[in-house]
């Protein structure tokens, strides 16, 4: 059960490539046949597949942390684009649990999410709340 000794705990997911077929995969997915991205762009959403699903799914895996997915809750996201990621762009993610708090029977973790890609910038920058519910009382 994560607890605020648990703050500062970090998970990085080096090298994700951003890959022009995959983000045409993605583009058609969301939109279709309507050209809603300029080509050569990347969806802002796509942040989701080389940033957050890779590093929380090493959070998930940690057993110290021990997040049960079971009941978990995906209660706020925001991101923050500061450098356009670009098709052929590798980044390097990662995921910082910023803080835990327990109230009601629930824990509310925040994580903090950080993509940089290969010259250093960072492509993006966001904040995800998740709760879970705490240990038995």
């Amino acid at each position: 059960m994560p607890d605020p000794s648990h703050v500062g705990r970090r998970y990085v997911a080096p090298g994700q490539l951003i890959s022009p077929e995959r983000v045409a995969a993605y583009a058609s997915a969301v939109s279709g046949d309507d050209p809603t991205f300029p080509p050569g762009s990347v969806p802002p959403a796509f942040a989701a597949v080389y940033c957050v699903q890779p590093t929380l799914a090493e959070m998930f895996a940690d057993p110290e942390l021990g997040i049960e997915l079971a009941g978990l809750i995906h209660a706020e996201q925001s991101f923050e684009w500061p450098v356009p990621v670009r098709p052929g762009d590798v980044v390097d993610a990662a995921a910082e649990v910023t803080s835990v708090e327990a109230r009601r029977g629930l824990t509310f973790v925040t994580v903090g999410l950080e993509a940089t890609n290969q010259a250093g910038e960072t492509v993006c920058r966001g904040r995800t709340l998740l709760l879970t519910r705490s240990a038995a009382r």
